[in-house]
């Protein structure tokens, strides 16, 4: 785990439709931020994506299913024009309900589930997405890795366990990141 002595920090705007509680939403981001604050991100959530302009970094919640490969369907996806990642990101709530329904074998029979249960699932799961796409418009990279935040398939005991490390970011990839927000810092100040 790497540990930062001092936060580099970021702001992201979030939209959810009625059908994803806020308190959910509460639980994928507080997720998401404890991955990237343990590399030294200190990431704000902003609710009120009227402000969000072309430039701020936005993460839409909703139901569309993405482009499934085989049997895996996304949990999340960001878009990259001429390889530069959009400043938009997507949270497929169907999709992370789709793999907590079919995973009987890892977490058990989800109907048999309290509501709260079901929520940590789902944001473990949409927490941990979230932080893997952060991953590629911080890098502005399409790349994955062989195992960290960064690898691109996961089972489902790896998105529902209560055990995060297996989603930690990898120093040198945190090395990139801090370079280019020093150099996003230095342009907006010049």
């Amino acid at each position: 785990m790497l540990i930062a002595t001092s936060l580099a920090a970021i702001v992201v705007t979030i939209s959810a439709p009625a059908d994803v509680k806020s308190s959910l939403v509460d639980r994928v981001t507080a997720e998401a931020d404890a991955i990237w604050r343990s590399a030294g991100l200190a990431i704000t959530w902003d609710r009120q994506p009227a402000r969000a302009s072309s430039r701020t970094l936005h993460v839409i919640f909703g139901n569309e299913r993405g482009n499934a490969t085989s049997s895996l369907q996304p949990l999340g996806w960001i878009r990259f024009d001429d390889d530069r990642p959009a400043p938009d990101m997507y949270l497929s709530y169907a999709n992370a309900v789709s793999l907590l329904e079919t995973s009987r074998d890892n977490i058990g029979l989800s109907h048999n589930m309290t509501i709260l249960e079901r929520d940590i699932y789902l944001s473990r799961a949409l927490g941990r997405a979230l932080a893997h796409e952060l991953g590629h418009y911080l890098l502005a990279s399409k790349a994955h890795t062989a195992d960290g935040l960064m690898k691109a398939n996961r089972t489902a005991s790896e998105f529902f366990s209560s055990d995060r490390r297996r989603f930690a970011v990898a120093a040198k990839e945190w090395l990139q990141i801090a370079a280019r927000l020093d150099d996003a810092v230095r342009v907006a100040s010049d």
